[in-house]
């Protein structure tokens, strides 16, 4: 176990250093689009900084922009929800939740939605993918374009999306 002023993570290989954290942050309809962007940011940088993560690095930059991004959406369509984040095993788990009508197939947003936004993106991004959404589960699978219709869920209403970036 690592002391208290001691990076959480190793700066040179981005490994966890046999520690993890775990930070979240909720929010509703009653925030606009402004508002979300910046207090996610701030809840990011402030996250990352208590525990010793630059948030500058470009690793974590990207995450920002992944979390942003899914967190306007969780506004838009899912009139708000909440943001987890935890960080170990050398890995960053995002969970982003909200209380919209959910999906019918994530893949028809990932396949035939605006190239280069929203799921699409995150997809290629992400080093695993789980979209949990009307009593459904999808899993992202290396190497196909469709998201694999896996298994049931819990979540039957409003959308649970997952993704995991290894470091």
């Amino acid at each position: 176990m690592t002391t208290s002023d001691e990076p959480k993570i190793n700066a040179e290989t981005g490994q966890a250093k046999n520690e993890s954290w775990h930070s979240h942050i909720q929010f509703d309809d009653s925030w606009d689009t402004m508002e979300v962007v910046g207090k996610l940011t701030k809840w990011w940088e402030a996250s990352c900084t208590a525990h010793a993560v630059d948030p500058d690095d470009k690793r974590f930059k990207n995450v920002l922009y992944f979390i942003l991004e899914l967190g306007k959406n969780a506004l838009e369509h899912g009139h708000g929800g909440e943001v987890q984040a935890l960080f170990g095993n050398g890995a960053i788990t995002v969970t982003v939740t909200d209380h919209g009508q959910g999906f019918e197939n994530p893949n028809d947003d990932i396949l035939y939605g605006t190239p280069g936004h929203g799921l699409s993106q995150v997809k290629g991004y992400a080093d695993e993918l789980t979209i949990e959404t009307n009593g459904k589960k999808f899993v992202k699978v290396p190497k196909r374009k469709r998201l694999l219709d896996s298994d049931e869920t819990d979540v039957k209403t409003g959308t649970k999306i997952t993704f995991v970036k290894k470091f």
